[in-house]
């Protein structure tokens, strides 16, 4: 009985102690997160005062840097970070820092900082501001510019070490100078020569009607050499002429022996010989001769002659 007793006793004051921790972890998480929601806010506020002109990295680096102090304390305590990190789908805490820092590293700001660039921009800048304060419109390019082209000089420079990561401070900063110096002040004027203008306008008109009459021409004689229009050569195409063709077609033409042509010409003649003796009747014979149709003839007809052809009967 007496060693239950004991138990529960025992029991009892470690709930005692375990509700005791419990207090006073809950205030130090949220004195935490109370400080990170502080610093977030007050960096929020410089970067959105701070926009025009960029002063974001200068001005604000105080802020931020305190800011991410704030949040290495809470997720350095194990209690505290497993109460406000990864606890719900949304995870505001982390994401909320994550979107700040990305504000920083997006603007280079820790390239301000670096081998001093910050100050040494800014004396150089001070100077050029200077200057331009001291003297009059009508000469204040030729009076500044030597400080003008010392400030420009160091941004190229600058650039070129971080790899075009130039801190943002100074990218607008340099910007707004540029600006400055060329379009208000008016000093960067570039003198243009007429007659370099003129020659330019001339050459890129005339240059395409030179280039494409030279070479219609060259096409032209190419063409007229390779046929030998216009030279003493022979033409590469020679047709034989009219009369050359015809005697051709003579000389290929067959010759024919005079004797088969005079053959030739008796059998004709004996054709149409016995083709007339046909048509002529035997007067001893007892049978009529049939009549034969007259013929209308021309009196100019000359019958006695041998080689007038017939007339063609008519019929009646």
């Amino acid at each position: 009985m007496k060693g239950y007793f004991v138990f529960v006793g025992f029991f009892l004051t470690l709930g005692c102690r375990f509700n005791l921790l419990l207090a006073v972890e809950t205030p130090h998480c949220e004195k935490l997160v109370g400080d990170l929601g502080n610093g977030q806010s007050k960096f929020i506020y410089c970067a959105t005062t701070k926009s025009v002109p960029v002063n974001l990295c200068i001005g604000c680096d105080l802020l931020y840097q305190e800011l991410s102090k704030d949040y290495q304390n809470l997720i350095a305590d194990v209690n505290c970070s497993k109460r406000y990190l990864n606890s719900d789908r949304i995870n505001i805490v982390a994401t909320t820092e994550g979107i700040l820092t990305s504000l920083w590293q997006k603007a280079n700001c820790d390239n301000c900082f670096r081998n001093e660039y910050w100050s040494k921009y800014d004396n150089k800048s001070l100077e050029l501001q200077k200057c331009l304060e001291t003297y009059k419109s009508d000469v204040v390019c030729s009076a500044c510019k030597p400080y003008y082209l010392g400030l420009n000089e160091f941004y190229l420079k600058m650039e070129a070490n971080v790899s075009g990561k130039v801190c943002f401070d100074l990218q607008d900063n340099m910007n707004r100078t540029r600006l400055n110096w060329s379009k208000t002040l008016n000093c960067c004027q570039r003198e243009v020569k007429l007659t370099n203008f003129l020659i330019a306008v001339g050459v890129v008109v005339l240059l395409p009607i030179f280039t494409f009459y030279i070479t219609a021409i060259v096409v032209t004689k190419r063409r007229e050499a390779n046929h030998g229009l216009l030279n003493d050569q022979e033409p590469l195409l020679d047709a034989p002429s009219t009369s050359t063709l015809i005697t051709a077609a003579l000389l290929s033409t067959p010759t024919v022996d005079p004797a088969v042509v005079s053959g030739q010409t008796e059998k004709i003649a004996n054709v149409l010989s016995g083709a007339s003796g046909a048509h002529q009747f035997d007067s001893s014979s007892d049978e009529e001769p049939p009549s034969r149709p007259k013929l209308l003839v021309s009196p100019e007809s000359d019958y006695s002659n041998d080689d007038e052809p017939l007339g063609k009967p008519k019929r009646a």
